[in-house]
């Protein structure tokens, strides 16, 4: 590594890789995600290694130090965080190889390091039965066909969270042979969601009735409205209502797991595979950039329990820089 790239602070990307990632993915979860895996491994260079943010530098972090953090993260962690930190790590390292040829080598020494196979947690789907239950707590009032038909539609689409929230009303096709939903996923991708289910458009045509009287093909299918002004819901209000009627549930139940977003797409891909459905199949309808991601699908036991899915900083500070507090070095670099 060149003099002059040495003494660049590791960390000199992260405001403008976090920048580009909003951009590409739009995912405030996946930056916040990798924010504190960044976070991790500077705080770990900290207690480890009596680094402070400035001295975390280019030529300090090497292959050695890297690899020593993954095993100490993997001593102290499950094996899903070990595997999160090592992808932000990575996605991270390439992003400053772009920005500087320097640090290409370190880029090619990580690549080695893989993540490790996750076996995942059992009670990580619903049968029909759970989901029938679930289905019977809203009560038969307004608020109640709504948040009836939110639940249906997380499980009659495997649609993420944030997909959800994002169709609008124009984006159900009900007319024709065979109905589906346009779902925009990471990255803007589009794909189609076919629902044959006969009770998918009953209910959907049922809660139009009561929440889209406007006949507004431009409108958020799932919306609030705060003072007069309507929006799509927000995701806290989703996963409110599925942890109430979970809950409801689970106390005529008690062996049903935690009810969350992310168990509704779950069993969708559970309930496709046990269709017959190929693993690409899938992949497909639920949106899967890599088919490994899919591959948990194909290891439910003879039971169908199926297993869990696995579950960018400018230019260099002025020299104020050092007469800052570290807690100001961590804001200033996107830290924090």
């Amino acid at each position: 590594m060149s003099r002059n790239n040495r003494k660049i602070m590791f960390f000199t990307y992260v405001k403008d890789f976090f920048n580009d990632m909003r951009v590409e993915l739009k995912s405030e979860r996946t930056v916040e995600s990798y924010r504190e895996s960044l976070n991790s491994f500077r705080k770990y260079l900290s207690e480890q290694h009596s680094k402070s943010v400035d001295s975390i530098t280019m030529d300090f972090v090497n292959d050695r130090i890297i690899r020593e953090y993954i095993a100490w993260i993997s001593e102290h962690n499950s094996v899903g965080t070990r595997n999160v930190r090592l992808a932000a790590l990575k996605a991270y390292v390439k992003y400053a190889a772009s920005k500087n040829i320097d640090v290409v080598p370190l880029q090619i020494d990580i690549a080695s390091l893989k993540h490790k196979k996750i076996h995942p947690k059992r009670n990580n789907w619903l049968d029909k039965e759970q989901i029938l239950l679930i289905l019977d707590q809203p009560k038969p009032t307004k608020i109640g066909v709504r948040d009836r038909f939110i639940m249906l539609f997380l499980f009659s689409t495997g649609a993420r969270l944030n997909e959800m929230i994002a169709v609008k009303v124009k984006d159900v096709i009900t007319d024709g042979k065979y109905p589906y939903v346009r779902i925009t996923g990471k990255g803007d991708k589009p794909r189609i969601v076919p629902v044959p289910d006969l009770a998918f458009l009953e209910n959907f045509k049922y809660y139009c009735k009561l929440y889209h009287t406007g006949n507004n093909p431009e409108a958020y299918l799932f919306h609030t409205t705060i003072r007069g002004r309507q929006d799509k819901m927000s995701e806290d209000n989703v996963q409110r209502i599925l942890k109430k009627y979970g809950n409801a549930a689970r106390s005529i139940n008690n062996s049903l797991p935690s009810v969350h977003p992310h168990l509704f797409r779950h069993s969708y891909g559970a309930q496709l595979y046990r269709l017959g459905l190929s693993l690409p199949e899938i992949a497909k309808l639920l949106g899967h950039v890599e088919l490994s991601t899919t591959e948990i699908y194909a290891e439910t036991d003879i039971d169908m329990a199926a297993e869990a899915l696995n579950k960018m900083i400018g230019h260099q500070p002025a020299r104020k820089w050092d007469s800052l507090s570290e807690d100001d070095k961590l804001k200033m670099l996107g830290l924090k």
